[in-house]
Parts: structure tokens; sequence; C-alpha cells
């Protein structure tokens, strides 16, 4: 460790809190005690993996702790597991991945486990220590996201690095079974973000990141508007099973046996995993971050009401965003103009604008699509292809790990082509 690097840590861990906010005279003495030991284990770690290294190189793997949630563990845990795949350095690399929150689902870790030196807050010492080995040998310290012109390519080249064991099979058709009291038929996993998960896990302030100062609640679409689309789903034979963990509102009772609230009267953490593995196609609203289960084990997503254009990373996904008025100019924003970053969130803008969500017709028509191009029935029309590659050059104006392959529902770039690039 160079003495820039040591410089920088004495700044961001003992003279500082995590807010920017100077300590007291005890507090640093107290923390600068604590940076002593955990570079004298570094060090004393170094001497136990280097000799190793020699014959397997390791990986040390630092995962992002803003918030508990599934969608950041999933995302850098698998990049860097399809990275590894794209090098075809897969099973030769001893990798320890560093998670410094409480684990957002528990099988989702016991699963990646197998698959790497997974350490959570009960091996937070450890972990700490890990932060101080030095990188020597063949001995890499790094953020599991490579950034680079085809990280998109090789995750979508990749097979999911997760897998059910004999025993784990059995307990999902067992839950299938007893979803469905029968033969399983095809279905969509469908989820929203709802105002009591945002305000116990988005929200909150963590020992590693401040509190949230984006507005998440405007963005939340109305749930009535997906009552057609699953009626919809559900009356030509695919099943809606409603996933989530704090919801507020249970699913309507009229609307038949197909539309199955699993988020109230089913749910676990195992059934998290595997019926998102099963599901034809996730359909998050609004940015539900539940996506990412299917995401893990390669099951494409149809992402409505986004707050952003900055999307899913499969190549089959489809979305729609949410749109913006400005009264004071009587217009809609372009696409261009929130494309790059959460404008539906930002507190400032939102003082300016209107927020206009996706209308039942938009939601049935993407699904609609996202159905037929599954099926490989999808009939793409010149100006669709025109139309999308407008869209496709607003995201190549992006930052290389921003050009995320998902394409806009072609019918709601239709009716809103004059947001394109004229």
């Amino acid at each position: 460790m160079n003495r820039r690097v040591l410089k920088k840590k004495v700044y961001q861990e003992v003279i500082y809190d995590v807010h920017g906010v100077r300590n007291s005279k005890f507090r640093v003495a107290l923390r600068f005690s604590s940076l002593c030991l955990k570079a004298f284990g570094g060090a004393l770690l170094t001497l136990v993996l280097a000799p190793i290294s020699l014959i397997r190189p390791i990986e040390i793997w630092h995962l992002r702790a803003r918030r508990a949630k599934i969608s950041l563990i999933i995302e850098d845990l698998e990049w860097g597991l399809r990275n590894l795949q794209a090098y075809k350095r897969k099973g030769k690399v001893l990798v320890i991945a560093i998670y410094k929150l409480p684990f957002p689902n528990m099988q989702l870790a016991k699963m990646y486990r197998r698959k790497l030196i997974l350490l959570g807050k009960n091996q937070l010492l450890l972990g700490a220590c890990l932060g101080y080995v030095i990188p020597i040998g063949r001995i890499t310290k790094k953020n599991p996201i490579e950034r680079f012109e085809s990280m998109f390519k090789n995750w979508n080249d990749a097979s999911p690095s997760l897998n059910f064991t004999n025993k784990e099979i059995k307990r999902g058709l067992e839950l299938e079974e007893k979803l469905f009291g029968g033969e399983t038929p095809p279905f969509v996993c469908f989820a929203m973000p709802s105002k009591k998960y945002k305000l116990a896990v988005d929200v909150p302030a963590t020992k590693y990141h401040s509190e949230l100062t984006d507005d998440s609640f405007t963005s939340i679409p109305d749930f009535n508007s997906y009552i057609s689309v699953i009626n919809e789903l559900t009356s030509s034979g695919i099943a809606v099973l409603r996933m989530g963990v704090l919801e507020e509102e249970c699913l309507p009772a009229d609307l038949g046996p197909l539309a199955i609230d699993y988020a109230f009267d089913f749910r676990s953490e195992f059934g998290d995993l595997w019926l998102y593995s099963k599901c034809i196609f996730s359909l998050a609203g609004g940015g539900a971050g539940s996506w990412w289960f299917g995401a893990a084990f390669n099951r494409p997503t149809l992402l409505t009401d986004a707050y952003e254009i900055r999307t899913t990373y499969d190549n089959r996904d489809l979305f729609i965003p949410q749109r913006g008025w400005i009264p004071s100019e009587a217009r809609y924003l372009t696409f261009s103009e929130i494309g790059n970053n959460e404008w539906a969130r930002d507190i400032e803008l939102l003082k300016k604008i209107k927020i206009f969500k996706n209308t039942p017709e938009e939601i049935r028509d993407a699904t609609s699509e996202m159905i037929l191009r599954l099926a490989g029935k999808w009939i793409e029309t010149d100006e669709d292809r025109e139309l999308q590659a407008k869209f496709r050059s607003i995201v190549n104006s992006f930052p290389v790990h921003q050009r995320r392959p998902a394409r806009m529902g072609a019918k709601f770039l239709r009716e809103h082509q004059y947001l394109l690039p004229q």
C-alpha cells in the first residue's frame, strides 16, 4: 500500500466520518488504533495469501454497501463471475468477496457461496483486514464491475452463475404445487415498489452511506394501472405472481385463480429465487429491483414506468419510461433530456415538471410485444427499426457503462417519437 493510498485511508476512516464531518479527538484516536489493527491484520493475511496465489490467482472483490439491496449484490457478483467466464478464468481464480451489510436474501448468499468465498457482516473484521492486503504475487483487489466496450456483450453471452441443488429443485417443485395446485402454467413475476419498502430500505442512512436525498416516491406507479394487464395475461392462460417484500396492499380478490399474491401469502427468500428463475419474464413497474433475481438466471425483463432510460442488461429486455411535462414551456422533456440521470427522482427538477406515468394501455401494449418477441412472432416494421435506431443514438451518447441494450417498447416509441432527435 503506497503512501498516497494510506493518507487517503487516514482521512476517510480516521479524521472524517461517512458524512464528511470531522471526528472528535477521542474518536480519531479510536479509529487510528482500529486502522493500525486492520493494517497489521492485512500484513499477516498477505503472508498467508501470497504463496497460495502462486498456485491459484486470488481476487479480492469489494462489493458496494450503500444499501442492503439485492440489486447491488447481484449486479456486483454477477458481473464479476460473468467476466471470469468471458476471460475463460471460471474456476481458475479464488475469489474472496466482501459485503459489509446484512445480506438482503440469505438464500442468495448461500448460492453465491458455492462459487466464491463471500464474507458478510459476521466476518467484518476479516473483511476489513482483507482491505489492507498488499497486492503482491497474483493477488488482485478490484471492483468486480469492469467498465469497457463489450461489457454488455459479456453479460449476455454468459450462462447464469447460480444453480440449484437437487434438494432445492425438489423444494421448488413443492412450492409450485402449493401455488398452482397441479401442473405449473407459464407465469410472469410482477412487482412494483411500495412506499413502505422505500422508507425501510432506500431512504435511511447506513453506516456506509448518508440518507437518500432524492425523491423516490413521486415515481411510484399507480397500482390500478396494472390491473388490466394482469387480467389480460390470466385470461390468456399466463399466471401472474405478485412478488415483493414490505408490500402495502393485497391484490384484489376478484382477479381469478391465476393471479397469485405470492408476496402476502407464500413469500420466502428461497421462493424469490426459484420463481424468478422459472418465469417467462419479469414485469417490473417503477424500477422494482426484484427483477435482478430473474436477471441472475438470464430471464428477460419488461420495465414499465421507468424513472430513467438507463435500464436493464438483457438483449431481450423492453422498457417504457414515465414522461415529464414542463408547464412553463408547454412541452415534454425529450428522451435526450431524461437520458443520463434518474430524472423522475430529481427533487429540483420535480419542482418544475409534472410526471405522467404509463397508462394501462401502454403497459398492455408493451407486455404484448414482450410475449410476441419471446415467442418469435413479433413483426418489426421499417418504421420500428428507424425509431429504435434514433433511440439507440441517444443511448450511444452515454458513457460506455450506461449503454444498456434494452429496447424501448415499439408502440410507445411510435406514439412518442416527437421526443426523439429530429
